[in-house]
């Protein structure tokens, strides 16, 4: 067992805010990857997509608007309760409109690793 305390937020890849995970690197993780991330009032993150992963995502607090699929053709609105499936390769793009609240979240994978990809054409 390994217990994983909060961490001092980093900016991930895609543009979103990351915290404390369990992950390879963190907990010798195999096959899950749980993460706590934040999407900051009025920021977006930048067009990307799991390679190898599904994911699993519940919002804690805020609301996001999400668009994805090949064109980023689909939207949806998520708030605080609400749980989504990610499958993989699955181009998506996180959008909080807030110009106050944040968006926090929590992702579990079935990877121990990041794997997420940009997508450049979709920006």
């Amino acid at each position: 067992m390994k217990v994983i305390k909060p961490a001092p937020d980093h900016e991930m890849p895609r543009g979103v805010v990351g915290g404390a995970e369990i992950s390879e690197a963190t907990a010798g993780a195999r096959d899950i990857y749980l993460g706590r991330f934040r999407v900051e009032p009025s920021a977006r993150s930048r067009p990307h997509y799991h390679a190898s992963c599904e994911s699993a995502v519940y919002m804690l607090s805020g609301a996001l608007e999400v668009q994805w699929g090949d064109e980023l053709e689909h939207t949806t609105s998520l708030v605080a309760g609400d749980m989504v499936y990610v499958p993989p390769q699955e181009t998506h793009v996180l959008h909080n409109r807030s110009a106050d609240e944040p968006a926090e979240y929590v992702v579990a994978r079935n990877a121990a690793t990041e794997d997420s990809v940009e997508v450049p054409w979709a920006g």
